[in-house]
């Protein structure tokens, strides 16, 4: 189990600042015009280039893995890239309520792999906490809900993508007991670049033929969700369990929501602000569950 009293207050923060720069990824492929492999290709490429010289001397350590670490780094690797794509075309596909509801259920899923694969438990007040975070997701797209056969792909998308989302903390898990944060990203970014590159000869797309603003949108998208995003979730593995990093990440639409209404002037409805609350205080029970932990 993950001793919450040896967690370093400075995780805590990252990952805090994490989330919010997690949540703007909507936000950002706002800006660009792209497609989704071509915005997770330049995303990780980028993202991975920058971490290079941070790593520095410390990627020696990849030289050490054994022949199931690599084949872990590989997978891991290959389900953030289809994580990715399978996120941004189900948007794409279908409604962003019914994208959003069945991404919300991932916590469950992350939870239970967890478990199975590391022991870690889930008390009472973390399932409570990721139950009243989905209920305040579910509240949030409720209007906009369409249950059609025309949605199906956009749907199973969604679903396809928070399993591999699933696949990818696993690895994650696995390989931070192991590796340093730096180094663990720098190489995990790294292979799933070179996934994307690969996807993007075989769909004949353009490499570097976009506008200035879809430039601004890969650079934005390497350095906020990318490279603090993902970051500060991979470096809390080394010191939280994956089921409340994965219930903290609910408080995705709360944030990417209060930002739309003031970059994209989307209105905040009544309904809007009922799942904002409970999302919230999905979120304090998590942060109660640190305290009364770190207590003991």
């Amino acid at each position: 189990m993950v001793n919450s009293m040896a967690t370093p207050r400075k995780v805590y923060i990252f990952l805090a600042v994490g989330l919010l720069c997690l949540s703007q990824s909507a936000n950002i492929i706002r800006i660009g015009d792209a497609s989704p492999v071509a915005i997770s290709f330049w995303r990780l490429l980028i993202a991975t280039l920058l971490f290079v010289p941070l790593a520095g001397k410390g990627l020696g350590a990849l030289a050490r893995l054994t022949r199931l670490d690599l084949a872990i780094l590989v997978l891991g690797g290959f389900a953030l890239t289809a994580h990715f794509f399978s996120w941004i075309w189900a948007v794409q596909t279908t409604t962003v309520a019914n994208a959003t509801l069945f991404l919300c259920i991932n916590p469950v899923i992350t939870a239970t792999a967890a478990y199975l694969l590391f022991g870690e438990r889930a008390g009472r007040r973390l399932i409570l906490a990721i139950a009243l975070g989905m209920v305040g997701v579910a509240i949030l797209g409720f209007s906009d809900l369409e249950f059609s056969p025309d949605h199906l792909l956009g749907d199973g998308l969604a679903l396809l993508s928070s399993l591999l989302f699933t696949v990818y903390f696993m690895a994650a898990k696995r390989l931070r007991k192991i590796l340093d944060a730096q180094v663990y990203v720098t190489a995990v970014y790294g292979v799933a670049a070179v996934f994307s590159f690969v996807a993007l000869l075989a769909l004949d797309l353009p490499l570097v033929d976009y506008s200035f603003r879809t430039w601004v949108c890969f650079g934005l998208m390497a350095l906020v969700p990318t490279m603090i995003g993902h970051t500060s979730l991979n470096t809390a593995l080394r010191y939280m369990t994956a089921g409340r990093i994965s219930a903290l990440i609910l408080v995705e639409p709360l944030l990417a929501g209060l930002v739309a209404s003031v970059a994209w002037g989307e209105a905040i409805t009544s309904a809007t602000l009922a799942g904002y609350v409970l999302i919230c205080g999905s979120v304090l029970m998590v942060a109660m569950e640190r305290g009364k932990r770190a207590g003991r």
